[in-house]
Order: structure tokens, then C-alpha cells, then sequence
């Protein structure tokens, strides 16, 4: 069987950029780890919340890559794109910049902890904004490996609105919950009012529960509940790797996973 060479990692969280639960430690090392044992490459694309600064990550906008008007609904958004490198790794960080969605100073809630309550839009935004920003790039990933609720839409958007992309020919999509309630659902009002195109009635359901049913395959946190006996990270670092690489491998060439 072939291996992927090209991983695309997409995530509201990425260490040491927003260091604030597991799952960032897990986006930051996983692909580090999977490049070091074989000659992947591999790119993190991620929201530039309001709570990260662009001078002190040295973050760049990328001019090519920046005014994309992304489509929501009868509106557009306009995206910038910033990129950034981890240091003493061979890993960059691309950020999907946007005033209206990501410009707080909170994640999903505010500072008195209320949730946001466009969150299920807020995903919607990042989601298109990345397969756009892949689009641009003309950077044909293998596997897009989707982690949290913020990216949720990424395997939904791929099977529907990018589904004739000819990029995206033979992408195969990995989802991870990360146990955040962002409390984001898949409303009547946000199908019709973005122009979202569901293969069937998801409203109602959380942005996870959609992901989950338009991935090829999924991978929990040890710590989250699972519903159908999923397969868990391994605990231990090396054999994490040897266990994500097969995974990606296994649905990469049609395996059951």
C-alpha cells in the first residue's frame, strides 16, 4: 500500500500558538512526528484568533494567498492568509484571518465565558476559507486531517461544494472531535442562509455528528466518550505514529479503517 505524501492538518488549535488543550499539543507534534519517520509533508492550517499576535509569532501575510472573498450566503468575507513557521521545525502554520469571525479575544466564548452564537458560522467560514486557501496553493493533499468543532464543515464542504475539484481527486478526510461545547448546531437558517449543500437532513445535529457522518474514517482522544467503538490515539508518542501513519494509509488505498 502507498503512503500519503502530502497531509494537510486542520484545526482551531495549534501549539504553541494556542496552547489551551490537548488537542494543540497533539496537532503541533503529530505531524513533526510523522515527518521525521518518513518523508511526508505536511502543512496546519488554523483561525488567527484575535488571541494571537501577529508580531510576536512573526506571522506574514501571504499576498497570493490574501482577498479571497469567501461566499456566505448572499454576503462574502473577505480572508487574509498569514503564515508562520514552528521554530526548529520544518512546519509551516498557515492562519485564515478574518475581522468579522475570529477578531476576539476568546476561542469559542467571550471573555464572561458566554458562547459565541454565530460558532456554527465562525466554522463554516474557516472551512471554506481553507479549502480556498488549498485551491490557491494548487497543493494536493493526500489527506486532510480535520481536528475540532471549528473544523467540522471541512469533510461536509468536500464532499459537496468541492466535490468537483479536481484537486481534491482522491483526498480522503480523517475527523477528531475535541470534546469542546461550542454548543454550534446545523441549523435550518444556516443550511438555507450560506447555501450549504447537505447529501440529506443533518438539521439539528452538532457540527461534530455531521463531520463525523462525511468522513472516511475518524480517531478520538482517549479521554472523549466514542459512539460506535472508534479507534483512540495511542498513548504512547511512537506508537501514536506508527498507528496514524497505517490509519492514513489503510483509508488512503480504500482499506476499511
Amino acid at each position: 500500500m502507498s503512503t500519503p505524501a502530502r497531509v494537510l492538518f486542520v484545526a482551531g488549535e495549534v501549539a504553541p500558538f494556542a496552547d489551551v488543550s490537548p488537542t494543540a499539543a497533539l496537532v503541533r507534534n503529530l505531524p513533526e512526528q510523522l515527518m521525521g519517520s518518513t518523508d511526508m509533508d505536511a502543512r496546519i492550517m488554523m483561525p488567527r484568533y484575535g488571541t494571537i499576535s501577529p508580531r510576536k509569532n512573526r506571522l506574514h501575510e501571504v499576498i497570493r494567498l490574501s482577498g479571497t472573498d469567501i461566499a456566505m450566503g448572499e454576503a462574502t468575507e473577505e480572508l487574509k492568509v498569514r503564515v508562520a513557521s514552528i521554530p526548529g521545525v520544518r512546519l509551516q502554520v498557515y492562519f485564515m484571518d478574518n475581522k468579522t469571525y475570529f477578531k476576539r479575544k476568546g476561542l469559542h466564548v467571550d471573555k464572561n465565558g458566554d458562547l459565541f452564537e454565530d460558532n456554527a458560522e465562525r466554522a463554516l467560514f474557516f472551512g471554506r476559507s481553507v479549502l480556498e486557501t488549498v485551491c490557491k496553493l494548487r497543493w494536493q493533499p493526500d489527506v486532510v486531517h480535520a481536528f475540532g468543532w471549528v473544523s467540522s464543515f471541512v469533510p461536509l464542504l468536500l464532499r459537496s461544494e468541492y466535490a468537483d475539484e479536481e484537486l481534491f481527486n482522491g483526498t480522503k478526510v480523517i475527523y477528531t472531535p475535541d470534546g469542546i461545547d461550542a454548543e454550534a448546531e446545523l441549523t435550518d437558517t444556516l443550511v438555507t442562509a450560506a447555501g450549504l449543500r447537505t447529501n440529506g437532513d443533518l438539521t439539528g445535529e452538532r457540527l461534530s455528528t455531521a463531520a463525523l457522518s462525511y468522513a472516511d474514517a475518524s480517531i478520538f482522544p482517549a479521554d472523549l466518550p466514542r459512539i460506535n467503538g472508534e479507534t483512540t490515539f495511542a498513548a504512547d508518542e511512537d506508537d501514536r505514529t506508527a498507528q496514524v501513519l497505517d490509519l492514513y494509509t489503510k483509508v488512503r488505498n480504500g482499506v476499511p479503517a
